[in-house]
């Protein structure tokens, strides 16, 4: 279909605009794959928290023919781009329009499960996404993780960890380097968010959705923290812990970018 050739055309603007955003986006996506792979072997389920187009959804599928994706995001014109891009994994991969900081998301999950016939996934994935949550709101979602995962299940969130005013010349840093290869990549003639976006809303088949998509945002009071945007990875940290997780560290960081990892014990309690 011409619409879908052009949603997969916006995919692959949508990788660069991201990569301009983020220079070491693939790196960050390998060493989770490393660990996946390395822990649970190629035979698992995994949550793809705030999917997106499905970008880390897809190389997961690929890189782990057995494994199956349960994908959950809110934004529907970012789904429909996902319906797309997971077509070629549709029998092992499970699309879910849920909202995260509302718990109902973990009954649509555990509806997936049952309909993937697995038991309880072995694993949560996000990157770049939970910044948008509140501390309050990503405290209670850590806690929800905590429950859905089978024991020993992995916990990994690639993101913009924000540092506070313990590391005011480090933060001054990250922001400054963040902004240049953002820039670099518009220079070089890449969308940057707005111009995506506005890409996106002139594709009929995603065009149709964006009232929705609107809404959901206007419903939002806020659609990021005001008091210094992104929380620390100290938060992170704690938060994990408090829902559970027993091996919880950092695995990978270029400055204010973080991989971090949970583990919930293998035997509960």
């Amino acid at each position: 279909m011409p619409s879908n050739n052009e949603i997969l055309q916006l995919l692959a603007r949508w990788d660069r605009q991201q990569e301009g955003y983020i220079k070491q986006r693939e790196e960050r996506f390998n060493i989770m794959f490393d660990i996946l792979g390395t822990t649970l072997g190629n035979n698992f389920t995994v949550i793809d928290a705030a999917c997106g187009p499905g970008s880390l959804s897809c190389r997961l599928l690929e890189r782990f023919p057995e494994a199956k994706v349960i994908a959950i995001d809110a934004d529907v014109m970012l789904l429909e781009m996902a319906k797309v891009s997971l077509a070629p994994y549709a029998d092992r991969a499970i699309l879910i329009e849920a909202d995260l900081s509302n718990e109902i998301w973990r009954d649509k999950v555990i509806e997936a499960a049952n309909t993937l016939k697995v038991g309880k996934p072995s694993a949560l994935v996000s990157t770049t996404a939970l910044h948008w949550l509140s501390p309050g709101a990503l405290a209670e979602f850590y806690g929800v993780v905590g429950e859905l995962l089978m024991p020993g299940g992995i916990f990994m969130n690639g993101d913009h960890m924000r540092f506070d005013s313990r590391w005011p010349t480090l933060n001054s840093l990250s922001l400054s380097i963040r902004k240049q290869i953002e820039q670099e990549a518009v220079t070089n003639g890449e969308d940057d968010w707005d111009t995506w976006w506005m890409r996106a809303s002139q594709i009929t088949q995603l065009a149709s959705l964006k009232e929705r998509r609107d809404a959901f945002y206007t419903s939002k009071k806020t659609k990021r923290q005001t008091s210094g945007e992104d929380c620390s990875v100290d938060f992170h940290i704690a938060a994990l812990r408090h829902a559970g997780f027993n091996e919880v560290g950092t695995i990978w960081q270029y400055l204010d970018n973080y991989v971090i990892f949970g583990r919930l014990p293998k035997i509960n309690a």
